[in-house]
């Protein structure tokens, strides 16, 4: 009944029709929509209820608002890790298992996914129907929620412009979605996200666009966009592509895929490079950072971890 309730409700706002009429409509009272409101909320509908208005909001708020985990150590591990592109024919799960078995023999404090879990839904790609493996907001939820590897280590993520797509397609955000059904997986922002362990900052982008002319081009013109004391590390996703820089004061990560090229990758000359950044920090007394060292992990030999 409530399942059928809220499909009801996500028809009338799509509509357009006013809070009084929807009322009418469903035969409840205000109160009763607004609490509906809330459950599509946490389903990843982007409906707010204001003023006595119903409000749908074309793309995910962005905040500025830190994130701060509650870790504070002198010796932090991390791992970061991007665009996994679950639900696509060519994800790799089986670097993830590994890679989160491996994490937690290594003892990692937190896991930094910098976008892109989901392989989205795109409309103007015709030929992206064939490379899934299932189709719809809710077979892609379903598949993330099921298939992305349970740790008791902490993944926090952001969305990035693959999960933009389901956004453009049903105004849902994909990652309040997995956030409500994986209390392991802890969505931050849609793009761009702020983390702090005790007085290590972290930035977290997931980027745009094509291919820069040369590898560290992108990187190097958004770190110095970045005018933060309180950043020690920059994280950039999207390219596919691993490198790591020491830049204008700051420890830049480009973090790789976690997923098989594609003919969409193909098509457009891309190379894509498997890999992850095991992250280890030395902190002082007061939880900033005095050393950090980055170790590349590759995978682009299809041999070292076996496929499912």
């Amino acid at each position: 009944m409530e399942k059928e309730l809220k499909n009801k409700l996500k028809y009338l706002i799509n509509k357009k029709k006013d809070l009084n009429a929807i009322c009418q409509e469903l035969e409840l009272e205000d109160y009763e929509i607004r609490g509906l409101i809330e459950l599509l909320k946490e389903d990843g509908e982007l409906v707010e209820y204001v003023d006595g208005k119903i409000i749908k909001f074309k793309k995910p708020l962005e905040t500025d608002e830190i994130y701060q985990v509650p870790i504070i150590k002198q010796r932090l591990k991390l791992l970061f890790i991007s665009d996994t592109h679950l639900a696509c024919k060519h994800d790799r799960i089986d670097i993830l298992k590994y890679l989160y078995k491996k994490a937690e023999e290594k003892g990692v404090d937190a896991i930094l996914h910098c976008g892109d879990i989901l392989d989205g839904m795109y409309t103007n790609r015709p030929q992206q129907v064939y490379e899934l493996r299932c189709h719809g907001f809710d077979e892609h939820l379903d598949y993330v929620v099921k298939k992305y590897p349970k740790s008791s280590i902490k993944t926090y993520f952001i969305g990035g412009n693959h999960l933009d797509t389901y956004v453009r397609n049903g105004g849902s955000d994909m990652g309040r979605a997995i956030s409500r059904e994986r209390d392991d997986l802890i969505y931050i922002n849609p793009d761009t996200a702020k983390i702090k362990f005790g007085n290590l900052g972290i930035l977290m982008h997931h980027g745009s666009g094509g291919k820069p002319y040369s590898l560290s081009y992108k990187l190097q013109r958004y770190a110095e966009t970045v005018d933060d004391k309180d950043i020690q590390i920059i994280m950039q996703g999207h390219f596919h592509n691993s490198m790591y820089m020491y830049y204008m004061g700051k420890h830049c990560f480009q973090v790789g895929a976690l997923v098989d090229e594609n003919n969409w990758s193909r098509s457009l000359g891309l190379k894509n490079e498997k890999s992850c950044y095991w992250v280890d920090i030395e902190c002082d007394e007061k939880g900033r950072p005095v050393t950090i060292t980055p170790t590349l992990e590759t995978f682009n030999n299809k041999k070292k971890v076996i496929r499912r």
